[in-house]
């Protein structure tokens, strides 16, 4: 993002502060409490995520060619590599034989042997390696001069690395075009840079809580003031936003409370990133947040029934981290965001979960100060609107 576009950003969000006013959407919205419960709508949900490119992490994770790294989405164990070409490729990370995962964590490897009984694949995904091969008359997996002897090998998903992220689907046969999915986002987040600044690792928050209702509170800032109070409240205005949609997608910025300091400074003389935290939701599933020293991914996932998610949320900096200290520093930051999530966010919904649950309301309202919030699930609605189990 230049600068030009983030004064513009930053001059609306302080006259959102100075008004005490937030953008609003034309009227308040009203939801069905089975959208949050219903299993037929969670089935619908899985589907709909299933069948959307998937975000799933850093460029910057996979550092060079012969780095690879595993992600889990929604139960499915999927390996990313960067080959020796420095292309990305992607697969289920499922042994031919018994189905055993291949290789756990991240690292540096050109081949991976299955744990189990010692099948071995290259980064590329082919079987280069199969003891006791007569048993399996129908799979070769020896090499003769350098080259594998058939086809066979790991179930490869399309793959991308595009605007600094790593992107698959995870149907085999799927066309991914991340450029069409982002429309005219794409150049904006890549110009952030967030995907290849140094990865920090990632944390997994398994919750008692439907993932539309994880989603829902990185939507608004209306609850900052009570649910965090003592920590972002005291960093952020609350009830205060600026609101603008992409298609399915939106972005937030969030004033931060310095920002009516800059009524005595020169608009030449700001520094955006000071006095603002930009907020992204990617369709269908993803929250991307960006300050001046971190880049925060959660990828949020349903779980195995409406009332329970999976969110993985990952950070990223600009700082070097070879430096001891500094890495330290960027640690803490991130284990102070993700016990905020935790203890304050999400311990509060579950509480929304169980009413949800109970059937006491047939209803949720989002009010005209919750854009964000609406726009989520307007888009969500209409996707499954348009799937085909709707026609």
């Amino acid at each position: 993002m230049d600068r030009d576009q983030l004064i513009d950003l930053t001059r609306r969000a302080l006259k959102l502060a100075r008004d005490k006013t937030t953008d609003l959407a034309p009227a308040p919205h009203r939801v069905d409490a089975r959208d949050y419960t219903s299993v037929e709508r969670h089935d619908r949900d899985r589907a709909l995520l299933m069948a959307s490119p998937q975000l799933v992490g850093y460029a910057s994770e996979l550092s060079g060619p012969g780095a690879y790294c595993t992600k889990t989405v929604m139960g499915r164990s999927i390996l990313l590599t960067r080959t020796s070409d420095g292309s990305v490729r992607a697969f289920d990370n499922v042994c031919l034989h018994r189905q055993s995962p291949v290789v756990t964590g991240c690292g540096r490897a050109t081949r991976f042997t299955c744990p189990y009984h010692a099948w071995t694949y290259d980064n590329t995904g082919r079987l280069v390696g199969l003891p006791g091969r007569e048993g399996f008359p129908g799979i070769a997996g020896r090499r003769q001069g350098g080259t594998a002897l058939n086809a066979d090998g790991l179930t490869e998903l399309p793959a991308a690395e595009f605007a600094g992220f790593l992107w698959v689907a995870l149907d085999p046969g799927a066309t991914l075009d991340v450029a069409a999915h982002l429309g005219p986002l794409a150049d904006e987040l890549d110009s952030w840079g967030i995907g290849r600044w140094s990865p920090l690792g990632e944390k997994v928050l398994d919750c008692p809580i439907n993932w539309k209702l994880a989603v829902d509170t990185f939507s608004e800032n209306y609850h900052f003031a009570t649910v965090h109070r003592q920590t972002f409240a005291t960093i952020a205005r609350s009830n205060c936003t600026v609101f603008d949609a992409y298609g399915p997608h939106h972005r937030l910025i969030f004033p931060l409370n310095t920002i009516l300091e800059l009524d005595n400074v020169p608009e030449a003389q700001w520094d955006p990133f000071h006095n603002i935290v930009v907020i992204y939701a990617l369709f269908p599933n993803i929250v991307l947040s960006v300050t001046i020293a971190n880049g925060e991914l959660f990828r949020i996932y349903p779980g195995d029934r409406p009332g329970r998610s999976i969110t993985v949320h990952q950070n990223s900096t600009p700082l070097d981290v070879s430096e001891e200290s500094v890495a330290a520093g960027a640690q803490a930051v991130f284990e102070y965001a993700h016990a905020t999530v935790r203890d304050e966010d999400y311990r509060l919904v579950e509480g929304l979960q169980a009413n949800l649950e109970s059937g006491a309301r047939d209803h949720l309202i989002f009010g005209r100060n919750e854009p964000g919030l609406q726009h989520r699930h307007i888009e969500w609605a209409r996707a499954l609107a348009q799937a085909p189990s709707a026609v």
